[in-house]
């Protein structure tokens, strides 16, 4: 196609088409023409793009070997369609360096991007969908160990890192960068509650609400939950009131759960504990009983729950292709999707991998594709 009959395409039908490429794509489209251009870093488009890819999440899964990092983006199944219990998924993989002394603990996907620090104590922000990695600044020189985390707000449309001193009290601020802005720089925001942040802890960010895990300054058996309005950036405390519980925190039906769960594999259930009133800080409790039995020979572990209320069941461990467990439990009902992602052997041979069995492979539930580059 000549350059001239490439603009005769209806600007409308020229937005559409880039719409439907995946990030990366869209990214170099930049490059093309200055009209592309325009179009493509447009905040309606950006919107749109991350809109439609909010439709379509997906889980996200990554595993370390050597300096290498293997991601997988794995689509959730609708759990309404038609197709079998049992089936395999197309999978896209790549694999990429990754900072060395990057860490990677509990995290989540917040609207298509991760957080991490490093071992010097430098926040790092990570888009899959972009295969990049960003070093923030330092959040303070004399912070010898922090604590971040990372928050976005649905309304303004903006992430936002929020440090602290990792095991010191945060009882009079602490520090939040906003991703993008134009000074990038670390602004001192009051905390109102003397807390430690959790050293290896979840958070959790629902709705424009950043949650995490914490203890109180004066009472070190008082554990308490942090939540941080992104917006507003105004911090207030809820108390868990769970008893002698603690487990994951996820979201679930667009609310702050912990989710305790017995041995899947022996029949004993599924506990979930939801945050119903942050005021009065009150919990409800519920009990899934799950069908699983002696029918799983591999041993799996509980790793979130979909946007549609299914909880995910990974393998401990794996070689080759496995399986990946949806369970309703609304339905009482259990479907099984073949992950072969790295069954082919060329792939494994050629990146070191061969026949040995894998472990700690990260999985990231509700994965969206984001257009933020830095």
């Amino acid at each position: 196609m000549s350059k001239s009959a490439s603009w005769s395409f209806p600007l409308e039908l020229t937005t559409e088409i880039l719409l439907r490429l995946p990030p990366e794509s869209v990214v170099r489209s930049r490059y093309v023409s200055k009209l592309w251009s325009s179009i493509t870093t447009d905040p309606y488009f950006t919107n749109k793009f991350e809109t439609r890819s909010s439709t379509r999440p997906s889980l996200l899964m990554f595993f370390k070997n050597k300096d290498k990092l293997f991601v997988f983006s794995f689509p959730h199944h609708n759990q309404n369609s038609n197709e079998p219990r049992s089936f395999s998924q197309h999978v896209d993989c790549y694999h990429m360096k990754y900072p060395k002394d990057c860490s990677f603990p509990f995290a989540e996907s917040v609207h298509g991007l991760i957080c991490f620090r490093t071992s010097v104590n430098r926040p790092i922000i990570w888009n899959p969908s972009m295969r990049q990695f960003i070093k923030l600044t330092k959040p303070g020189k004399r912070w010898k160990d922090i604590k971040v985390f990372l928050g976005y707000d649905p309304i303004e449309g903006k992430h936002k890192v929020v440090c602290m001193r990792r095991g010191k009290v945060s009882g009079e601020y602490c520090r939040v960068l906003t991703l993008g802005s134009a000074q990038q720089s670390w602004r001192t925001v009051e905390t109102n509650h003397k807390h430690f942040a959790y050293i290896d802890c979840y958070s959790r960010c629902i709705n424009g609400v950043l949650y995490y895990e914490a203890l109180l300054d004066d009472d070190s058996d008082a554990s308490i939950i942090m939540s941080f309005d992104v917006r507003t950036e105004k911090f207030d405390m809820i108390k868990l009131q769970l008893h002698d519980f603690w487990g994951m925190m996820i979201s679930y039906e667009g609310r702050l759960a912990y989710l305790d769960y017995y041995n899947p594999m022996d029949n004993g259930g599924i506990k979930l504990w939801i945050l119903e009133d942050k005021e009065k800080h009150r919990w409800s409790c519920k009990h899934f009983v799950t069908p699983f039995g002696p029918r799983l020979e591999t041993s799996y572990k509980i790793d979130g729950v979909t946007d549609a209320g299914e909880f995910i069941l990974v393998p401990l461990t794996f070689l080759k292709s496995f399986f990946i467990l949806y369970f309703d439990p609304v339905r009482n009902s259990l479907r099984r999707v073949e992950f072969k992602g790295i069954a082919d052997e060329n792939f494994r041979f050629r990146n070191g991998l061969g026949n040995k069995r894998l472990s700690a492979l990260y999985t990231i539930p509700n994965h969206v594709e984001s257009l933020v580059s830095f």
